[in-house]
């Protein structure tokens, strides 16, 4: 009787520390989806509605004087060719690429096929790309789309969103508040700077609308991104960034060819300055191979 008693007792607290254990790792479950939640909470609210926000406080003037100052510090990093530059900018100068912000073009000496935009209005574009182009209406397409993602501040977003993701990061990593700075001033971040598949195809539908503003044909923004999307899978040995900064899809190519059919174009004659410069630029590469 007396070891049916023990034996009792012994299954009562094997029973107890079983539904103990279970209590305690329900709690942990209960914290550890607290703490994802909270993670969640602070990264939307510093990544999404900080920059929603505090964007709306940046004047362009502001946006200016930091795109003048992020391209500054960039020029530390990449080299800048200025005879190139000067002809790409009075090919720009042709056109009306922006109401607000003063567009900037420079010319860097890279074999990534690639071009970004900063806040404020400047404009990138490799040498590498440059040599990619076979027409003077897909230059203009590439200045009207990179001219869109400053004239929306795509950019300014991207560079406030990363801050407010390295505010929340610093928070947990003791990286302080300079861990914005860092990513305000990090010149691999601007070189790699990606946007959404929403921004893109707005830099896309917009650039063709400012294509036809100028009087340029649209068809040219196909023809940049079928160049592009062709010397993609051509090219093995020489890095694409255009490509994994600005994601070329088969749906952003069919959204551009069903505008381009859906408004009839009358092609003008274009402007002989902006042949001409596009002639000059042709001959530059030309005498660099």
């Amino acid at each position: 009787m007396q070891e049916n008693t023990q034996e009792f007792h012994q299954q009562q607290l094997l029973l107890y520390m079983q539904e103990r254990s279970r209590k305690s790792r329900r709690q942990i479950a209960y914290v550890i989806a607290a703490i994802l939640i909270l993670l969640i909470l602070l990264f939307t609210f510093f990544s999404v509605l900080v920059p929603t926000i505090a964007i709306k406080f940046i004047s362009v003037n502001s946006e200016i004087k930091m795109g003048n100052r992020l391209f500054n510090g960039l020029q530390e990093e990449i080299k800048i060719d200025k005879n190139a530059s000067a002809i790409v900018q009075n090919f720009a100068d042709q056109l009306h690429l922006s109401r607000d912000y003063p567009i900037k073009v420079s010319v860097a000496v890279s074999d990534d096929i690639n071009a970004y935009a900063l806040p404020g209005g400047h404009i990138v574009v490799n040498a590498a790309i440059l040599k990619e182009l076979k027409t003077p209406e897909s230059l203009v397409a590439l200045l009207s789309h990179e001219s869109v993602h400053i004239n929306r501040r795509h950019s300014l977003q991207n560079i406030l969103s990363s801050m407010g993701t390295g505010f929340v990061i610093s928070m947990f990593t003791n990286g302080g508040g300079a861990a914005a700075s860092v990513i305000v001033g990090n010149a691999n971040y601007l070189l790699q700077m990606k946007y959404s598949r929403k921004l893109e195809m707005q830099a896309d539908l917009e650039g063709m609308r400012l294509m036809e503003k100028n009087q340029i044909d649209p068809k040219g923004m196909m023809e940049l991104m079928e160049r592009l999307k062709e010397t993609s899978a051509d090219s093995e040995l020489r890095a694409l960034s255009f490509m994994r900064s600005h994601p070329l899809t088969d749906d952003r190519i069919a959204d551009a060819n069903r505008y381009i059919h859906s408004h009839h174009f009358t092609a003008q004659t274009m402007d002989e300055l902006l042949v001409d410069y596009w002639n000059q630029i042709k001959f530059i590469e030309k005498g660099e191979d």
